[in-house]
């Protein structure tokens, strides 16, 4: 976890993130407008379902129940208390091929964690997009910080992260609402989103959550929005 203070919504303005790209640019799911009818009663019909976009969806609504897709990853301890944002970085850049995770102390130099007590959303896809870019001789951005999230974002942004091999995404959150109940009110931290299992409705369906703090988690797309930390912000390819 990272301890941040009272000033941490100044610093992260002062940091640029505040002129990151307003929200995650994908449309909204179809969330259900009437109440689900008994399981006898349901028809399987396919227009119902809302994993359009992957690659070969499951054959019927019993086994996508149960279908979780996952991105794979080497999930990293945080080394010191203040590491979750290198942790979290490092553990999503292994699903890359040919990246690898980079250490944390290296990515902490670079984005500056130690220096600031924390770690910046913007410096963290900046550093996360050179490691890409160092490693497949390319350029162009690939990971940056998106604020002001919702939960319908946050979804789809991770299905079409899968779908399209882009690989996890990072959320910050207030340590206090997510697990850490004896955190202190201002204490942020970064986990990882690495998988989801693709239900009929996306407010019923989990993420996989990497916690460099912990280990893994799970989390429901419509909790997103109740833990997130100030600003809602999502690193993101």
């Amino acid at each position: 976890m990272a301890r941040a203070s009272t000033r941490v919504a100044s610093v992260l303005v002062a940091a640029g993130v505040a002129t990151a790209t307003p929200s995650i640019a994908f449309a909204a799911p179809q969330a259900p407008t009437t109440p689900k009818a008994p399981a006898a009663a349901q028809a399987p019909t396919a227009a119902k379902h809302n994993w359009k976009i992957l690659w070969e969806p499951p054959s019927d609504e019993a086994t996508a129940a149960a279908y979780w897709k996952t991105m794979k990853i080497k999930g990293q301890k945080q080394k010191k208390k203040n590491w979750c944002g290198p942790a979290a970085a490092a553990s999503a850049l292994s699903y890359h091929a040919k990246v690898g995770g980079g250490t944390q102390a290296s990515l902490a130099k670079k984005m500056a964690t130690d220096k600031i007590g924390f770690t910046s959303p913007i410096a963290m896809g900046r550093e996360m997009t050179n490691y890409i870019n160092k490693a497949w001789k390319t350029k162009g951005t690939k990971y940056k910080a998106h604020r002001n999230v919702k939960n319908y974002n946050l979804w789809n942004a991770t299905r079409y992260a899968y779908a399209r091999g882009q690989g996890p995404l990072i959320l910050t959150v207030y340590a206090k609402k997510s697990w850490y109940p004896k955190a202190g009110k201002a204490v942020a931290h970064y986990v990882v989103v690495y998988g989801f299992d693709d239900t009929t409705n996306w407010d019923d369906s989990t993420y996989l959550i990497w916690d460099p703090a912990h280990g893994k988690r799970k989390l429901k797309p419509t909790k997103w929005e109740k833990i997130a930390y100030a600003g809602k912000f999502v690193v993101v390819w």
